[in-house]
């Protein structure tokens, strides 16, 4: 069997390159192959050290460039070593495992025109996991080895066609290579891109492109291509796309398509069928608010106790089972209630052991069999009072309490507002009933609600049981901090900004409001701590003031002002004042207790440390002594 060149290009990271090596050393494999590492200039004497002593060893060849030339430049002349050979490039801070190369050679030798084999990966490649086109984390339970074994498991032999290779690790036939040439980095304009460049030519050469469903190979990212990763991959798209005028919509088309959900979807599945703890479905609409606030929190705190999926509305006929936990991917979706078996039995395979009703608005009315199908117990827990009422809420048109008419008041209100399933008030609620008396639980949050449903159902008996909810993070107070006036660079605009910025990434608990408007956009909430009023009439400043009701009011002006007339408000108030040491502020501030003044050019940090001494309550003293902060 012909040699296989592992082609691993090396210029920082010694921990990752490390690991990357040893993987790839001691995976075992029947395909021969012989490791190459390129040593592209590394700037880290330990890193370079290191594969000298390896290649001393007979572990790797090594070959040394002197200078860094880059990734391209590097994999070239390792493709060039032997021209007989197939060969994976193979990032310096990817991870293989098992027998990894055994399963690309085997999709690469499968037929002629194949050119390139990729595998799955968490990030950067042509098909991530467990998120398409997401940077993942490593799913929970899990390490490299385990996760290709579940790939393997779940896909054994096969692969889809994708539009191009691309990643931490790609396999390529050495009748590419030799048809289309190396790897050309000008084309690009940078490293990054080169991979996608090869494979649109070898496309148009006439050659395909895999995936190899059955291979996983983690990715560390940021080492390889450092910290300016994502810029040099948007500029790379931007330039194939001026290359290769059909890229753009073909790339699109494939990612919308996305052949390789139904792959990645058998790996959840084999991961849920084998979860440790189990499986309990919420059946909820699709609306969040409480009910999903309710649900999260129960999942939350069912902790190590159990693990939850989610049966959610989709559109017409179809619900969506998805996996909720966070940094999956998992849906399925289903047309009820022709596919209402087939979801039954994915349930049972799954190995659910219980059903919880939250809600059933915009499912099919099939959804209320699935107990029965699945042959498990179920829950209904009564947000609101979808068992009596179709409209919920027990609503009038216009948003009153409906009093609770008889049956003929209700079916006249659906004469006029028709609920779900198109059933009047009679069968409503002997659907709904029966649901409820078939559960092994049917839960309310407060007495009110179960004595009203009792009123209808009389056999049917609630537990009242609060919402649990998740301990509350502890609630500091918040100094909120008001800036008036329109705000522009030589009023403070910038400084606001970085101030919003530092506090959110500090955890300050300080909370800016501009009463007026800005001259720059500036982040807001959540991406900073900071919102804005927008423009105000003048006579309205004191009310608005009042109505606001600030803890500090803040004049971070980085020019010597005049004036201010929002200052005459601003004192009249008796809110304590943090100014900037420039201009009138200290000669208006001189006879007015509550003020602060700080150094015009302070840092965010500094002025933030102002703001929360100003804000701080009851303690006026410590406002005077010093009245300019140290900056």
């Amino acid at each position: 069997m012909t040699s296989v060149d592992v082609v691993v290009p090396v210029s920082r990271g010694v921990e990752s390159a490390k690991r990357c090596i040893e993987c790839v050393l001691t995976s075992p494999q029947l395909t021969p192959f012989e490791l190459i590492v390129v040593d592209d200039g590394s700037p880290e004497p330990e890193l370079s050290r290191w594969l000298r002593e390896q290649a001393a060893s007979g572990r790797l060849t090594l070959l040394v460039q002197v200078q860094r030339q880059g990734f391209a430049a590097a994999a070239n002349r390792a493709i060039a070593l032997h021209v007989d050979r197939n060969l994976v490039v193979l990032h310096s801070d990817a991870e293989v495992a098992n027998d990894w190369l055994d399963r690309l050679h085997a999709h690469a030798t499968k037929a002629r025109d194949v050119g390139t084999v990729a595998p799955f990966t968490n990030r950067g490649g042509v098909a991530n996991y467990p998120r398409s086109t997401a940077d993942n984390a490593m799913p929970e339970g899990l390490d490299v080895a385990s996760l290709d074994a579940l790939f393997v498991r779940a896909n054994a032999g096969e692969a889809v066609p994708t539009e191009l290779s691309c990643g931490p690790c790609v396999y390529f036939r050495r009748t590419c290579l030799d048809a289309i040439g190396a790897f050309d980095s000008g084309a690009v304009g940078s490293d990054y891109g080169v991979e996608q460049d090869f494979c649109l030519r070898a496309s148009a050469a006439g050659f395909r492109h895999v995936l190899a469903a059955d291979t996983y190979v983690w990715h560390e990212g940021a080492v390889a291509f450092g910290a300016d990763a994502r810029d040099l991959a948007a500029r790379a798209e931007k330039a194939l796309g001026k290359l290769y005028p059909h890229y753009p919509a073909q790339r699109a088309e494939f990612e919308e398509r996305d052949p390789a959900r139904p792959l990645a979807r058998r790996v959840d599945l084999l991961r849920l069928a084998e979860w440790p703890r189990p499986l309990i479905v919420f059946v909820a609409h699709g609306w969040g608010g409480g009910i999903r606030r309710h649900m999260n929190d129960l999942a939350a705190m069912a902790g190590e106790g159990c693990e939850v999926l989610m049966l959610q509305p989709a559109a017409d006929d179809t619900v969506a089972l998805t996996w909720p936990r966070k940094g999956e991917g998992f849906v399925a979706y289903f047309r009820l209630p022709r596919e209402l078996p087939a979801l039954a039995d994915l349930l049972r395979a799954l190995g659910v052991a219980r059903i919880h009703f939250h809600h059933v608005h915009g499912l099919p009315r099939s959804v209320l069999d699935l107990p029965r199908s699945v042959g498990v117990p179920y829950d209904c827990t009564l947000h609101d009072y979808y068992a009596i009422c179709p409209q919920y809420h027990l609503v009038t048109e216009d948003g009153r309490y409906c009093g609770e008419p008889d049956a003929a008041g209700c079916a006249a209100c659906l004469a006029r507002r028709p609920g779900q399933w198109g059933l009047d008030i009679t069968d409503w609620r002997a659907a709904l009933g029966q649901l409820l008396r078939g559960a092994a639980r049917v839960i309310a949050p407060t007495r009110d609600v179960a004595q009203r449903v009792a009123r209808y159902f009389p056999d049917v008996s609630a537990i009242v049981l609060a919402h649990p909810e998740l301990p509350l993070a502890n609630l500091e107070r918040v100094t909120r901090v008001s800036v008036l006036g329109n705000m522009s660079p030589e009023k403070g605009v910038r400084v606001v900004a970085a101030c919003a910025r530092d506090a959110r990434e500090r955890g300050l608990p300080l909370a800016f409001r501009v009463l007026g408007s800005t001259t720059e956009a500036l982040p807001q909430w959540p991406e900073a701590s900071l919102s804005i009023h927008g423009q105000y009439d003048d006579n309205d400043l004191a009310m608005l003031l009042a109505a606001e009701r600030p803890d500090v009011i803040w004049f971070p002006a980085q020019v010597p002002e005049t004036y201010v007339y929002t200052l005459t408000v601003a004192m009249a108030t008796g809110v304590p004042i943090v100014a900037s040491a420039l201009g009138a502020f200290p000669e208006r501030l001189a006879a007015h207790a509550r003020s602060l003044l700080v150094a015009w050019d302070a840092s965010p940090a500094e002025w933030n440390d102002a703001l929360l001494r100003a804000g701080a309550a009851g303690d006026v003293s410590r406002l005077l002594r010093p009245r300019v902060a140290a900056s």
